[in-house]
């Protein structure tokens, strides 16, 4: 039985190297083909490939390696444009995080580059308003983006007024600038309202602001130095209903007699399918005025526009420069409508209502910085108060002054102007309102005098001027009187050294650049000569006891200086 298991035991070696065999072959058969199957799988994907399911922490920044060309960016180069417009317009536009300006403001895109965009229009009063947007406009193409602001129902504004206006406001313990301004973004409830002007009384008291009104008040400030005056005005218009805006106060429709304080009043009339109607008017103590204005449709100029009848006597014939003052009352108007920002933009385009042949625009700060003026675009920026001209008059300083004290109509030496002779310009200056000072200004093309040293020494001089007129016999001398201290245009009641000051022959009154002088510690300006036809020099000295000294250059042989120079 063993014998016959040996040849089956033989045969193991044999059947194991066959096994060998059989392995060996498979092996290099499986080497060979799997490398096949995976080059083709991975000629099947793109490469890199990242699948996110494999991936639980966030995908790494690949950055280029050294010296490798950047990440290309969005391919071709063509752009469209967004405009955002708003109802109310002048809201400010945030777009993809960068602030672009004001509504209506268009925003330039590649129509290549990334679709998504962000915008958030903001006004004070409403609310924010925001948008995403997921494509851009194809290349040439504007497509227009309308904001619809919505009020906010938490907070209103309250409008604050004064005559004369230029009064510092404080609300609850917080200055606001000055009167009239209009404060936005209040919680609705009471507040406690404080008005302070130079030479006037304070008035204090309190004010509801409240979701369903206007919030409109108008304070009629009492003078220190005068006593309280009033009279009527009744003003009537054709056809009635207009809107009455005294002293840039809304006051009601026509017909309405209203009770002003004694002084100068600006008169707007308006209405729907009308031009507006603008004049202005001075009242007097116990005295009642008529205005009766014939109102003109839009698009229409009749030969002959009715006058207006004012029964008040004037105090001197209207003067043809009165235009400049509506002028900067239009300029303020549009700021109040388009922002500030919009109002710049427009003063530095030639040929627009604001820049004129003759007639120029020029906007200040509070400070005296100029911030926008077409012919003298080099100084925009700077505060143009630190230069003098040749007679050692700063640029815009009484322009400064004049604004805080009601505006009104000056001379003024034309900054642009870099002869040593200067020349004269008349200038309308608006209210200060939330730090702007607006001015309209005229050529005259009429030279300003240069005075000597020893001239002008002796204008800043409290001594007499005799000691000049035998200094200098035959050509020149320094006059003054002493005038009472007013706190507006008091003419109803001028004593005669007063009267001196009052229209000259281009019907521009110095009294109210003299009494604005005074109040704020003096200062010199320019005007016509008294009983004159000169232009000359005055030096206002500050008010003491009551009285305003006043002092200014006569005479007509005047010797220039030698080397004048405009800008120190």
């Amino acid at each position: 039985m063993t014998e016959n298991h040996f040849p089956a035991q033989g045969n193991t070696p044999v059947m194991n190297a066959w096994y060998c065999l059989s392995f060996f072959v498979m092996g290099m058969l499986i080497c060979a083909f799997l490398p096949a199957c995976v080059c083709a799988d991975e000629e099947a994907l793109p490469s890199p490939f990242i699948d996110p399911d494999d991936s639980p922490e966030p995908f790494p920044t690949l950055y280029p390696p050294p010296d490798s060309e950047p990440l290309p960016g969005p391919v071709g180069g063509d752009a469209g444009w967004f405009l955002i417009c708003s109802t109310p317009s002048g809201a400010s536009v945030n777009f993809d995080g960068s602030d672009v300006g004001y509504t209506p403001v268009s925003v330039k895109v590649y129509s290549t580059g990334s679709p998504y965009h962000t915008i958030r229009v903001e006004k004070p009063g409403y609310l924010v308003w925001t948008r995403e947007l997921n494509e851009n406009p194809a290349p040439g193409e504007t497509r227009e983006i309308h904001a619809t602001l919505k009020p906010d129902p938490c907070c209103r504004s309250l409008r604050i007024t004064s005559a004369p206006s230029g009064a510092q406001i404080i609300l609850n313990g917080v200055y606001q600038g000055k009167t009239p301004k209009t404060i936005d973004n209040l919680i609705t409830g009471t507040y406690q309202v404080t008005l302070t002007r130079s030479g006037y009384e304070t008035w204090s008291g309190s004010v509801d602001v409240r979701p369903d009104s206007d919030n409109v008040i108008y304070v009629v400030l009492e003078p220190m130095f005068a006593p309280i005056t009033s009279s009527t005005l009744m003003i009537e218009s054709y056809p009635e209903g207009a809107e009455i805006v005294l002293d840039r106060t809304s006051r009601g429709t026509t017909p309405r007699t209203l009770t002003l304080p004694e002084g100068s009043h600006t008169l707007v009339l308006r209405m729907a399918g009308y031009q507006d109607y603008s004049t202005s008017v001075f009242t007097r103590d116990k005295e009642n005025a008529r205005i009766t204005a014939y109102l003109v449709p839009l698009g229409t100029v009749p030969a002959n526009t009715p006058a207006p009848i004012i029964v008040a006597s004037p105090v001197s014939p209207s003067s043809p420069y009165e235009r400049l003052y509506h002028m900067g009352e239009e300029a303020a108007a549009f700021r109040d409508r388009y922002g500030t920002s919009a109002l710049l933009d427009a003063v530095q385009k030639p040929g627009n209502e604001f820049n004129q042949d003759t007639e120029f625009m020029s906007i200040m700060d509070r400070n005296g910085t100029l911030l926008a003026d077409l012919v003298l675009e080099s100084w925009i920026g700077e505060d143009i108060t630190t230069y003098t001209d040749q007679n050692t008059v700063p640029f815009g300083l009484v322009r400064r002054i004049l604004a805080d004290h009601g505006g009104g109509l000056l001379y003024e030496n034309c900054i642009a102007n870099n002869s040593s002779s200067g020349e004269l310009c008349i200038s309308a200056v608006i209210p200060e309102s939330d730090g702007i000072i607006i001015t309209a200004s005229r050529h005259t093309n009429e030279e300003i005098p240069s005075f000597s040293d020893l001239i002008l020494a002796s204008l800043l001089s409290s001594s007499s001027s005799i000691a000049l007129a035998e200094s200098a016999p035959g050509k020149t001398a320094c006059q003054e009187v002493v005038i009472p201290a007013r706190t507006g245009d008091t003419s109803g009641d001028m004593d005669e050294k007063s009267r001196l000051f009052d229209a000259d022959k281009n019907g521009i009154s110095l009294l109210p650049v003299i009494y604005a002088l005074a109040f704020e510690g003096g200062g010199m300006c320019y005007g016509f000569e008294p009983e004159g036809t000169d232009i000359t020099l005055f030096s206002v000295s500050p008010v003491s006891d009551g009285q305003i000294p006043v002092r200014w250059i006569s005479g007509t042989s005047i010797e220039p200086r030698e080397e004048a120079v405009i800008h120190s």
